[in-house]
């Protein structure tokens, strides 16, 4: 059965985080490309644009006016309320290095700590991940912390720069005609045919960025986000950043460290990203991940009544990867007389739902629907990834590609040539079922009309406080090796372990790891180094 609303939005929630795209070899989010950034701060090294990181008592006096702002906190917009959440708008500058360029902006929402004033610890900025996950409707899901950190921090949510209803990068989000076009695209083409439509899709994203979106373009990059994240908390009137991020939020949480150490509370990293990694390494690394869980998926599916796949496990995930080809030539209709289920479409959903493997049932269900004519629930779960709802984009995608492209652009990509003739055999040699539409992910970056920012580079936060790091065992999107990296590049980084699967692991059904988290978060109290939680309790 599909999952009801509050299911789907759950699991929204869930899969917030790192996201991968089927769509043009190099769209962005879910069933797009892995969208791990690959690097920017190292202690207090920065790009060479980048001011010297701020303290709280030392703000460069071009900062002081953003710095010392008193936004007001009023009613929320009807597409982000919710009971007891207020909303504000923080300005900030396009440059930080030159302000003098101008301003941009900031869309946050807080709810106060439900507990007594004299336990409040301040407050708690999230970030859901992506790069483009939109940070007020995540923070506003009461099930992202627990009630005990509810009742002692003022939760705070922010869509960073040019993301949801920050100032947002618009590409192709607001022609859904053609961005159902380019999220359908061949995921991994191969005639010249396919590969020209490809290149096609992939251009034409980035132009359409350019025309409407160039003035904040060059400056969504995530070391900007996390000077914005600087400024959000001398707004909030706190003196420490006290902050959860999550998949790609744990690099902007790491990025943070590393330009202002002095600054950091209590940072939790859930879901870790190593920044020292190429595009590369990653998009081979999360093919690796995402092809085990489908051969999980498929081995479990055999085991139940009516699995779409047959009964044999040895031909089972053939099974399943050559019908989703087929739906490039041969789609599938829906409900929606206007749409079809194609293999970009496909594959989409079926990476989707292995972020979390407790739906992997509907999945079922949805490949058995799609198999005989029926490719509707495909479609749902596709467009949740894509967060197509009522029949238009948030602009996810758009900002997901363009931040990609600013902070870890993929040298080994430059063309579609060399992506057919060097990246593709390569990325298949080692990931044999997702290398092939992983080596395409970064066509788009290739064109983009942006130079790139930063390079892969370890960060070390020499003089932050304690930042404690989450990795899942079984984690497809961020591997637990990242998370192993990014602990131990940290000078004062401490690795906390889940032995299950999923994307991220705090708040996902593990008392184990809450226990830990919120020990951190409500007395600064780390777990004993080495500390693994079994994924049951």
């Amino acid at each position: 059965m599909n999952p009801s609303p509050t299911a789907r939005r759950a699991l929204a929630v869930a899969i917030a985080g790192l996201l991968l795209t089927t769509g043009c070899g190099g769209s962005s989010h879910a069933a797009q490309k892995p969208a791990a950034p690959g690097g920017s701060a190292s202690g207090s090294a920065t790009p060479s644009t980048a001011p010297a990181a701020s303290t709280s008592s030392a703000v460069p006096a071009n900062l002081q006016q953003f710095y010392s702002q008193k936004p007001t906190w009023g009613s929320c917009t009807a597409d982000s309320s919710a009971p007891g959440w207020t909303c504000t708008k923080i300005t900030v500058p396009l440059d930080y290095a030159d302000p003098s360029k101008g301003t941009t902006y900031i869309m946050a929402t807080r709810k106060a700590a439900t507990g007594p004033a004299d336990q409040r610890i301040g407050s708690l900025l999230l970030n859901p991940g992506g790069p483009g996950g939109a940070g007020i409707a995540y923070a506003q899901d009461p099930s992202v912390v627990t009630k005990d950190v509810a009742a002692r921090y003022d939760i705070i949510g922010f869509d960073p720069r040019g993301v949801g209803q920050s100032d947002p990068i618009r590409c192709l989000s607001d022609d859904t005609p053609a961005m159902d076009e380019f999220v359908s695209s061949d995921p991994m083409p191969r005639t010249d045919a396919q590969i020209a439509e490809v290149v096609k899709e992939s251009q034409a994203i980035g132009k359409a960025c350019e025309q409407k979106s160039g003035r904040i373009l060059p400056y969504v990059g995530t070391p900007n986000a996390a000077r914005d994240m600087d400024v959000i908390r001398a707004v909030v009137g706190d003196t420490k950043l006290h902050y959860l991020g999550k998949s790609y939020g744990t690099y902007l949480g790491a990025v943070y460290a590393g330009l202002f150490p002095q600054n950091t509370g209590r940072l939790v990293l859930d879901g870790a990203i190593d920044p020292t990694l190429s595009a590369k390494q990653m998009n081979i690394a999360q093919a690796q991940g995402f092809e085990k869980l489908i051969r999980e998926f498929a081995a479990n599916c055999v085991t139940q009544s009516g699995c779409p796949l047959g009964t044999d496990s040895a031909t089972a995930v053939d099974k399943l990867m050559t019908y989703l080809q087929s739906l490039q030539d041969h789609p599938v209709p829906t409900h929606d007389g206007n749409r079809t289920v194609d293999y970009g479409l496909g594959l989409t959903a079926v990476l989707q739902v292995m972020y979390v493997p407790q739906y992997w049932s509907d999945l079922r269900d949805a490949l058995s629907a799609a198999m005989n004519g029926d490719g509707t629930r495909l479609l749902q779960w596709a467009d949740l990834y894509n967060d197509r709802t009522d029949g238009t984009y948030d602009n996810q995608t758009d900002a997901n590609i363009a931040i990609n492209c600013l902070d870890r652009p993929d040298p080994e990509a430059q063309n579609a040539q060399q992506i057919a003739t060097k990246e593709v055999p390569d990325y298949k040699s080692q990931a044999p079922l997702l290398g092939e539409m992983l080596a395409w992910a970064d066509l788009s970056c290739a064109t983009w009309p942006v130079k790139p920012q930063t390079q892969p580079a370890p960060i070390t936060a020499p003089g932050s406080a304690p930042i404690l790091v989450v990795g899942t065992k079984d984690d497809p999107a961020t591997p637990y090796p990242w998370a192993q990296g990014l602990a131990k590049q940290l000078q004062n980084g401490h690795l906390l372990t889940f032995t299950g699967s999923g994307h991220t692991a705090y708040t996902r059904g593990s008392p184990c790891i809450d226990k830990a988290v919120d020990a951190y978060l409500l007395q600064a109290t780390l777990p004993p180094p080495t500390t693994t939680c079994d994924a049951t309790p």
